[in-house]
């Protein structure tokens, strides 16, 4: 016959367990906001509203104000120069609405607005023999991508998303676009743009495993602003959903 000590010590135990599993356990792997919010910072996230649209960043950085901001466009072209955040705005304006999917198998989707870098190409004038161009990024991230994906009808170099500007963690104030390729092909918070003449190693290529190109491949797909079940992709951009 159980006695009532062990009895009682036996409930507790059930207990405790119950209310780990019903108020702790949601809590403590759940945040309602990150740690940068309210500070000069910004970096990689995935708590509170970042849930449905994941944030990466190579490391953490200081907020970029945008009255000092100042894009520069140097390397293999005839006019090289700074541009403001007004003059890039003044730009035609192209608006896509497009997936971002990234190497870690997340995905988001949002509506993007800037300019095609055709349009800047008027005013910087390539030589013939600028292959692609290096971005660099205020968290001192580079990537590269060759003008061929640059010039596509679907790549945006985007300073507004969903018809909004861009927040910091988004990329504020100019990010590039191509939905076709995972999101580390995909540099934001850029300073400098930098045509070259051969293809170059961005940064998690020097120090991951992942490609050169980054184009997307066949595989599962886990969408967060959907129902984060895994979807099957053909390749290349996600146009289904």
């Amino acid at each position: 016959m159980i006695s009532r000590r062990n009895f009682l010590s036996r409930w507790l135990g059930a207990m405790s367990v119950v209310c780990t599993e019903m108020f702790l356990r949601p809590l403590m792997g759940r945040a309602d906001t990150d740690h940068f919010t309210g500070t000069d910072f910004v970096g990689k996230t995935r708590a509170g509203k970042y849930e449905t649209f994941y944030i990466n960043y190579w490391k953490p950085m200081r907020r970029i104000k945008p009255e000092k901001w100042k894009l520069e466009v140097r390397g293999l072209c005839k006019n090289p120069g700074t541009f403001s955040i007004e003059d890039i705005k003044s730009l035609p304006v192209k608006t896509r609405t497009s997936r971002l999917k990234c190497v870690e198998c997340w995905s988001a989707r949002a509506r993007w607005q800037g300019f095609s870098i055709q349009d800047l190409e008027e005013k910087v004038a390539p030589h013939p023999q600028a292959a692609g161009v290096l971005f660099h990024c205020a968290d001192t991230y580079q990537e590269y991508l060759p003008r061929e994906s640059l010039m596509r009808e679907e790549t945006l170099l985007a300073y507004n998303m969903d018809g909004k500007p861009l927040t910091d963690e988004h990329g504020f104030p100019l990010r590039v676009i191509v939905p076709f390729k995972y999101g580390y092909k995909n540099p934001k918070a850029i300073l400098i743009m930098e045509y070259v003449d051969d293809v170059k190693a961005g940064t998690w290529s020097k120090i991951g495993p992942y490609s050169m190109d980054g184009t997307i491949l066949p595989g599962y797909d886990h969408p967060v602003d959907l129902d984060k079940k895994a979807r099957r992709i053909s390749g290349g951009e996600i146009r289904d959903y």
